[in-house]
């Protein structure tokens, strides 16, 4: 390509002294390639990052702008006024194996109203939980709180007709530090900690070797008008394993689904 040019403006300004021209065309089309594929490279560079961190939706906001408006609002709506709904129901019930009589005879030593069922449905708040914050006291897990969700926790991002919806990665075992996606969203969900500290409360005959929680397939749904949050809808799937001891070493396994939202906010 480059003695294509080189011939075609050699031709172009005469056969004379064409050494000397053909070697300062040379050099002079050698630096344009340069500069072209330096500008290549920085356009390419542009759209991959823009595509990422700036994702622009049918309409509405950008991505960015997205997150930072949920961030900014969700700060002054935990301090103001709105109702709560939580639906948490099995997929897969708690299954001990062939411990269950053994665990309802030491639960019901101590509280001959609770079985196994009641006390692990009080652990994953199975059942449905309303409320409206701040007149009812809403559990501390339940309530909205100030998020600090980052660019790269929202995934699969769209809009329609006011309503951003998106989803959370994945989360094992996290904890209500910030440090992951789900706990910079909200503190809805339960922790090793919690478990062990629910167990010990209850009774000291049943311990918690270990236990392995996962939340997955977490979708968030956020309507907005007149530049405000209106509500907030989220749900997620939730699967259990844990380890216990009560005179023998128990394995337990449960899943559940949960659906709960945030509505009529006013701040």
């Amino acid at each position: 390509m480059k003695k294509i040019i080189v011939a075609i403006l050699s031709i172009l300004v005469g056969s004379v002294g064409y050494t000397i021209v053909d070697k300062t065309i040379e050099n002079r089309v050698s630096e344009l390639e340069s500069k072209v594929s330096y500008l290549e490279e920085v356009v390419e560079f542009y759209h991959s990052d823009y595509s990422i961190t700036n994702e622009t939706l049918s309409s509405g906001l950008t991505k960015s702008e997205f997150v930072d408006f949920f961030n900014a609002e969700t700060a002054k709506a935990a301090k103001g006024s709105y109702k709560f709904n939580r639906n948490c129901s099995y997929t897969d019930p708690i299954d001990v194996g062939n411990a269950t009589d053994t665990l309802n005879s030491i639960i019901s030593s101590i509280d001959k109203n609770s079985n196994l069922d009641t006390v692990v449905d009080g652990f994953l708040g199975i059942g449905t939980k309303t409320g409206t914050f701040p007149q009812d006291s809403l559990d501390e897990n339940y309530r909205l709180i100030s998020t600090s969700l980052k660019l790269s926790d929202v995934e699969k991002l769209s809009y329609s007709d006011g309503v951003y919806t998106f989803t959370l990665s994945n989360a094992t075992n996290p904890k209500k530090t910030g440090a992951t996606p789900l706990s910079r969203f909200t503190n809805d969900f339960i922790t090793h900690e919690e478990v062990v500290d629910g167990i010990a409360g209850f009774t000291t005959l049943i311990k918690v070797n270990e236990t392995n929680v996962n939340y997955t397939n977490t979708k968030v749904e956020v309507k907005v008008a007149d530049g405000k949050i209106e509500s907030i809808k989220y749900s997620y799937n939730f699967d259990a394993t844990l380890q216990l001891k009560a005179i023998v070493t128990i394995n337990g396994t449960c899943s559940t689904k949960t659906i709960a939202s945030y509505t009529d906010l006013k701040y």
